[in-house]
């Protein structure tokens, strides 16, 4: 991926990093994904970043398999670590995967694809990647479900929101918060429709698209 942005984390001697984000937001991402996940089968997360979320996000789904994935090898070891100090069995090893090329998964291999803290961080480009990649990766009636901040319209839901946004395009103009709007656009070209808008902690959203 041509543009990388890496969470600040702290790293346990076992290799396991700890970002304050993941610690924070946990808890209520998994009461609002009760209702937006698959009751069975396999999510793919995208971009797991430390493997917090994954490692949290399996052991309150035992029924799926939970498959994390980073383009980083640094998060993908701790990824490794997060799921070895878990012991959870339906937690797999991290795919290495890049949202700006074709993803090493077999046509079907998901029921859902879930991305955090993403695509603020990435060009509009790469968005379109993800949907299409996601479109192939997916099973029929499979759903993506993305979380982060998002412009309402041309609208930032707060200053800290506005001041945010700005010191990402600061360092890469090509980078920001996309609107809710646009984002849904670039789901339904390849395929998908939104079905739910989640309002989350921070002025954060859940938006789930799912295949009609």
């Amino acid at each position: 991926m041509a543009r990388h942005i890496i969470q600040q984390a702290n790293e346990a001697p076992d290799g396991r990093r700890t970002a304050p984000a993941a610690l924070r937001n946990a808890g209520p991402l998994i009461e609002a994904l009760r209702h937006r996940l698959p009751a069975e089968g396999r999510v793919l997360e995208v971009a797991s970043g430390t493997g917090q979320h994954a490692a949290a996000f399996a052991g309150a789904f035992p029924a799926l398999e939970w498959v994390p994935s980073d383009v980083d090898p640094g998060q993908r070891q701790s990824i490794s670590a997060w799921r070895r100090e878990s012991g959870l069995k339906n937690l797999a090893e991290p795919l290495a995967i890049n949202i700006s090329e074709p993803w090493p998964v077999e046509r079907g291999f998901a029921q859902a694809v879930l991305t955090i803290n993403l695509l603020h961080l990435v060009p509009v480009s790469f968005v379109c990647q993800l949907f299409e990649d996601a479109r192939l990766a997916l099973s029929d009636g499979g759903s993506v479900i993305v979380y982060g901040p998002f412009l309402r319209g041309s609208s930032y839901a707060s200053d800290g929101d506005r001041s945010f946004d700005a010191s990402l395009r600061a360092r890469d103009p090509a980078i920001g918060y996309k609107s809710v709007e646009a984002v849904s656009e670039l789901a339904e070209a390849s395929g998908f429709i939104l079905i739910a808008n989640d309002a989350m902690p921070a002025n954060n959203l859940l938006l789930t698209f799912a295949i009609p």
